[in-house]
């Protein structure tokens, strides 16, 4: 199962978070009187106020993700492992695409967190294990999620060509990723899941849920 998260946390140094809140600047103008005098006489002249009032309207920009699971893009879903019974050895696929929603105005930075097994059985969790690569997925048609995706050229947010990430404890990737406002860019997130050569007899029959979960931030402009 996955989980993603976005807020509009960064904004114009003049947002306000509530619906529109005006703030007024007054300006107040003042014609100086004066007091003219004569030979035994005097006169003041009248002092007239004028106020000028401005105003000004601000809103928070929007930052949202959508992901694709299974071929249409939509705000919730859940990512699913196409396999039979696993054993040891056998590895499975399965990709995540994300964008930014239309209305999304600004970029944002996504950062990949394994939460570790949240159901199921601790003895099939303990030998699983996984790897990730991001790749852009400009296009109607996303790259293949394979065991070609994960050359040792690739961007990795867990493991490497070499090294995997065991499941049974939570990790956040060490590296992030970006996006551009209003489904300019696309991610693909290819996962690979592997039952480990020596795991034990005692897994067979058993099963464990992971999760993952994408934080989004978005990116003051510059």
């Amino acid at each position: 199962m996955i989980r993603w998260h976005s807020a509009a946390q960064d904004r114009a140094p003049n947002s306000v978070s509530t619906p529109r809140r005006r703030r007024w600047k007054q300006i107040r103008a003042l014609l100086a009187g004066g007091l003219v005098f004569g030979f035994g006489a005097s006169a003041t002249m009248a002092a007239w106020t004028d106020t000028e009032a401005g105003t000004g309207e601000f809103q928070a920009g929007a930052f949202l993700l959508e992901a694709n699971i299974n071929g249409s893009w939509a705000s919730t879903g859940q990512m699913t492992f196409t396999t039979g019974a696993m054993y040891p050895g056998a590895i499975t696929y399965a990709p995540v695409r994300l964008r930014t929603t239309p209305d999304t105005t600004v970029a944002g930075n996504l950062t990949l967190t394994g939460t570790g097994r949240t159901t199921g059985s601790g003895v099939i969790a303990d030998s699983l294990e996984y790897r990730t690569v991001v790749r852009p997925a400009a296009g109607g048609t996303p790259p293949t999620c394979d065991a070609g995706a994960f050359t040792a050229s690739a961007t990795y947010a867990f493991g490497s060509s070499s090294s995997w990430q065991p499941m049974a404890k939570g990790v956040t990737s060490p590296s992030t990723q970006h996006l551009e406002p209003a489904q300019s860019s696309t991610l693909q997130y290819c996962f690979a899941v592997r039952l480990r050569t020596n795991a034990p007899n005692t897994a067979q029959g058993t099963r464990a849920g992971y999760t993952w979960t994408w934080d989004a931030t978005s990116v003051t402009p510059g």
